[in-house]
């Protein structure tokens, strides 16, 4: 037993916080042992199941893309004179050649008023102005000292400005006031009207038989375009319609001159989503290795060795990624008859030889294949999005081991609880003992001292 000459009392031979300490010490090391261990194998298994679902999650996202026939139905456009038209294609394009001849570009209506000597700031006069845009007209009220940029900045201003943009322009000959239609077409054709004109503000009218001192700088006209020898026309320089599931978008004119507009299955965009697909898979492969695999050099197994969660979900993954899919007739009925197969390590090999082949010869079943209800990807798409899910089995694995980490946590509470009140018990109990030794301390200190006196008195006699 520990003795000190310092103590928490005077003439105290015991050190009583030391004793209380080490023996409280001694109780609690098992107990928080225990509940370490316990704690660091629930945070590894937390740790390991975050790295399964993360995983599981990224490889999903691959599968989503390709596990329902409309995601193959991915279509290119291609323009063979793109400087005279682009297009772009939807599931419901049906791929073919067709014969694209761009005639007119729509345009907008535009026209410049006469010039104004005195620049931006010259008084257009006073009444009122009605503008119009393919028969949509609003008011303008024009006071007298309105200037022609005041006139700019109302048009442009008005709440209930029904398509009309106008800006100033400066010239040699002085400030022209430049109306356009917002919008293309021949329907979105300007118009000006002036009533109760004073001061000049009548110079401001302006129709397309009686231009006035306008000059039109561009016609509102439609776009005409001719699809494989069919005329077409259109508001706007984007046409849709005219092939099912195609938008045309005309940049140029070019009278006389039929370009290709090819439409074809996006092979480019299928082989990025199966790489993808394949890319993500090995990822997942490598992740779920790392959790149950062993290392015999270490001797130490992954955080899910022999785990049968794990176990049986790898097992459901194999059947759904390299099983036949039923009912199809083709060449192309499983993952290895495209040239993908699995590796000695587990992981997707893809033969690029092969598998562009595919694309190339059988489009449409290699969407079978993954797309078709029972398919590759309508199958692993259901398994994995049941692993993941809330009620998935990682999920609620997970719950009942953050469920386990809060009763670790408060079983540490009770130990620090217990152990902080035997402390105090111990310290109560030693400082008992101790004031009792000190007593016979002084006690015996006295029958010495008795003693001697006695001792010396019978030898004085």
């Amino acid at each position: 037993m520990a003795t000190s000459a310092s103590s928490i009392s005077g003439g105290s031979t015991l050190d009583v916080r030391s004793l209380a300490t080490q023996l409280v010490a001694a109780e609690r090391a098992p107990l928080d042992a225990q509940i370490k261990r316990e704690s660091a194998s629930v945070a590894t298994t937390l740790s390991a199941l975050g790295t399964l679902k993360s995983a599981l999650s990224t490889f999903q996202a691959a599968v989503d893309d390709m596990s329902m026939l409309a995601d193959f139905q991915v279509r290119s456009a291609k323009s063979s004179k793109p400087e005279t038209f682009t297009a772009s294609a939807g599931a419901s394009a049906v791929p073919g050649s067709y014969g694209i001849e761009v005639q007119q570009l729509a345009t907008a209506h535009s026209i410049a008023s006469g010039p104004h000597a005195g620049g931006s700031t010259t008084l257009v006069g006073s009444g009122s102005v009605t503008l119009a845009v393919g028969g949509r007209a609003f008011t303008i009220e024009v006071a007298p000292a309105t200037t022609l940029a005041n006139l700019r900045d109302a048009i442009n201003g008005a709440r209930d400005n029904t398509g009309v943009s106008a800006t100033i322009v400066q010239s040699t000959e002085g400030a022209r006031l430049i109306l356009s239609a917002r919008e293309t077409g021949a329907a979105n054709t300007l118009t000006v009207t002036v009533a109760n004109a004073v001061g000049g503000l009548d110079s401001l009218a302006y129709t397309d038989v009686a231009p006035g001192s306008y000059t039109q700088l561009a016609a509102a006209q439609d776009a005409i375009v001719r699809v494989a020898g069919f005329g077409q026309t259109s508001a706007t320089n984007t046409i849709t319609g005219a092939i099912d599931g195609v938008t045309l978008t005309l940049v140029a004119e070019d009278v006389g001159s039929v370009h290709t507009l090819t439409i074809a299955n996006d092979v480019e965009a299928v082989r990025k989503r199966l790489d993808s697909f394949v890319t993500t898979y090995n990822a997942m492969q490598t992740a779920i290795a790392g959790l149950r695999g062993y290392n015999a050099a270490t001797k130490e197994g992954g955080p899910l060795l022999g785990d049968s969660m794990l176990l049986g979900l790898e097992t459901r993954l194999r059947r759904g990624l390299t099983d036949a899919v039923d009912g199809l007739t083709g060449p192309h009925t499983s993952l290895a008859t495209l040239g993908i197969t699995t590796g000695a390590d587990g992981n997707l090999v893809v033969d690029d030889v092969k598998l562009s082949a595919a694309l190339g010869s059988d489009f449409e079943g290699v969407a079978q294949l993954f797309g078709r209800t029972g398919g590759v990807g309508f199958r692993l798409g259901n398994l994995l999005h049941d692993a993941v899910s809330m009620n998935g089995g990682i999920s609620v694995r997970t719950r009942a081991l953050l469920e386990q980490q809060e009763r670790l946590t408060d079983r540490q509470d009770a130990v620090d609880a217990r152990m902080q009140a035997q402390l105090a018990r111990y310290i109560r109990q030693f400082t008992t003992l101790d004031t009792l030794l000190s007593t016979l301390d002084t006690t015996s200190s006295y029958l010495d001292t008795q003693l001697e006196s006695l001792s010396g008195m019978l030898k004085r006699d």
